[in-house]
């Protein structure tokens, strides 16, 4: 089962669920220091999920070519300056999208630029996430689907 936060706004949330529900407050913690609020077992858990998060392995091919794997993420900003697209790609593929783009290994991140996005920026990325490991018909994330996904290896590269 889970490690619960503890604190804060979703403190009796899992720990996987912040990934999966509001992954900007788990880089709000990591930014300031409040996962020194955590110990134990909760600690070196969230310590492992956030190693995981900034390295997840999609599956398939380029979303462009079709051919090479995907190793590259690109996050699009919306004209208001919030996250409006993921897409993911190799590195030989060229992003042709007609707003700015950042080019950065996939990941339940988003650079500091995207900070301000709101909610559904969030809902953004963790949708595209799950749609590149799930299919279109993404399943409902329960405590336990959330836990298989992080202690799955195949899902994480380079960690």
């Amino acid at each position: 089962m889970g490690h619960e936060l503890g604190f804060g706004k979703h403190g009796n949330r899992s720990l996987e669920w912040l990934f999966f529900n509001d992954p900007g407050y788990v880089w709000w913690m990591v930014r300031t220091g409040a996962t020194k609020q955590l110990s134990g077992k909760a600690a070196e858990r969230f310590d492992d999920l956030v190693r995981r998060a900034r390295h997840l392995r999609i599956s398939g091919p380029c979303r462009q070519c079709r051919e090479s794997p995907v190793s590259r993420m690109f996050l699009t900003q919306h004209i208001s300056g919030g996250l409006a697209r993921i897409d993911f790609h190799c590195d030989k593929c060229v992003y042709e999208g007609g707003s700015p783009s950042t080019p950065m290994k996939p990941a339940f991140y988003t650079p500091d630029i995207y900070r301000g996005y709101d909610k559904t920026g969030g809902k953004f990325l963790v949708d595209a996430i799950k749609r590149a490991y799930y299919g279109p018909k993404k399943p409902r994330m329960t405590q336990k689907k959330m836990e298989e996904f992080f202690d799955s290896e195949d899902h994480f590269v380079d960690f």
